[in-house]
């Protein structure tokens, strides 16, 4: 089945549309939380507390949430989701200028992200049960382009809104949330299978499934790893751009950017590169071009270097992870993928907190370029273990 089946597909372009919303109401959103804490608190330890706040039910919840996917109906729950997700932003929007704001934003925002999380688990699995196996990865890479696209355009909008009123940051994502969930009214896949059993039957089945598909075991393990030195990576040279390269906040947006057109192409090629090569191979690609980019980004000195290098990380990023979200898909039966998918989400995060507080600790006494390049080397092990793994010779 070609690609161009996708967009014949009515329930795909309904669903594209309300993405098309919900991510650029999140993209403004991820910049405007930070922005909107700095004017209340002018603090950085609350920034990153916020940031920590919001991985937890990544980290702790996935796996328990994906059981109860798989036990409902799958669009109602993620308009649900989503309804849940406007009522807590909008909650944050009248206690503004409150003594209580900044406690209710920390709570909401582990609430606000649990949703999110509910309603990302939901979509995966409604792509799973909507599209027929040889459409899934095209799906993923599509909408993996709309992410990135926003990336860029998001914080640019989320900027302009914050200077022209501070509350607008949360009332636009509001406006677009709503649009979303209409937007999923007339996606209606057939519903899957409803499990029987006890939560903890049901969880262990998950797991039991998950290990039972080899490649797809040994690859979450591998993704554990390149998330873990990746995190790092985002946060140190955004510290190096400011700190020894003396950048400005202005020029970093710009030249991110710039380089997040690596990430648009590498959704757009992803499906042709399977075709071509075969999907082990892609993911091997993507994890050399990672490592390559993280050693321009820890010794590079002139802008059209870590331009380049920046431009070739987002290629190499957004390749990977259309081909891992995408293959998890393909592999996994309907009945299983909520549990699959919230079992490999929490395990991708795994590493995430620990290699953030130890680089965070090494950066007083070690040089960046030399953290920078010890991300690039846990990335050659990473592509080792792809060379040799079960999932290298998926086509």
């Amino acid at each position: 089945m070609s690609e161009a089946g996708l967009w014949r597909h009515a329930g795909f372009r309904r669903l594209y549309g309300s993405m098309l919303a919900f991510v650029l109401g999140t993209q403004v959103y991820q910049l405007a939380l930070p922005l909107i804490l700095y004017e209340l608190t002018h603090s950085a330890a609350t920034m990153t507390t916020m940031r920590a706040v919001e991985l937890l039910p990544n980290l702790l919840l996935a796996m328990f949430i994906g059981v109860w996917v798989d036990r409902i109906d799958r669009v109602r729950w993620a308009r649900l989701a989503i309804a849940g997700m406007v009522l807590l932003m909008a909650a944050q929007a009248l206690m503004l200028g409150m003594q209580l704001a900044i406690g209710y934003f920390f709570v909401s925002a582990f609430a606000l992200m649990t949703l999110n999380y509910l309603f990302a688990i939901c979509r995966m699995a409604v792509i799973k049960d909507m599209l027929p196996a040889p459409l899934l990865l095209p799906a993923t890479g599509q909408l993996s382009v709309l992410t990135e696209v926003f990336s860029v355009l998001g914080p640019a909008l989320a900027g302009g809104l914050l200077a022209w009123h501070l509350e607008a940051g949360l009332w636009v994502p509001m406006a677009a949330w709503l649009l979303a969930a209409l937007g999923l009214r007339g996606v209606a896949p057939p519903h899957s299978p409803k499990p029987a059993a006890g939560f903890w039957v049901e969880w262990w089945e998950g797991w039991r499934t998950l290990k039972a598909n080899k490649p797809l075991w040994q690859l979450s393990w591998l993704v554990v790893l390149m998330n873990g030195s990746v995190g790092v990576v985002e946060v140190l040279f955004i510290f190096r751009a400011r700190d020894e390269l003396g950048w400005s906040p202005g020029q970093l947006g710009l030249i991110y950017a710039l380089a997040g057109v690596g990430g648009v192409l590498g959704g757009l090629w992803c499906s042709r590169l399977r075709q071509r090569i075969g999907l082990g191979r892609v993911l091997t690609l993507s994890v050399a071009l990672e490592a390559i980019a993280m050693l321009g980004l820890a010794f590079a000195q002139a802008v059209p270097l870590l331009v380049a290098a920046l431009f070739v990380k987002n290629l190499g990023t957004v390749l990977g992870n259309v081909c891992v979200w995408g293959f998890r898909q393909e592999s996994t039966d309907s009945a299983f993928i909520g549990r699959v998918s919230g079992l490999t989400g929490s395990l991708f995060k795994l590493l995430m907190p620990f290699a953030l507080l130890l680089s965070g600790a090494a950066s007083s006494s070690w040089p960046l370029a030399a953290l920078l390049a010890a991300c690039a080397g846990l990335h050659g092990v990473a592509l080792l273990g792809m060379r040799w793994s079960a999932v290298y010779p998926v086509r």
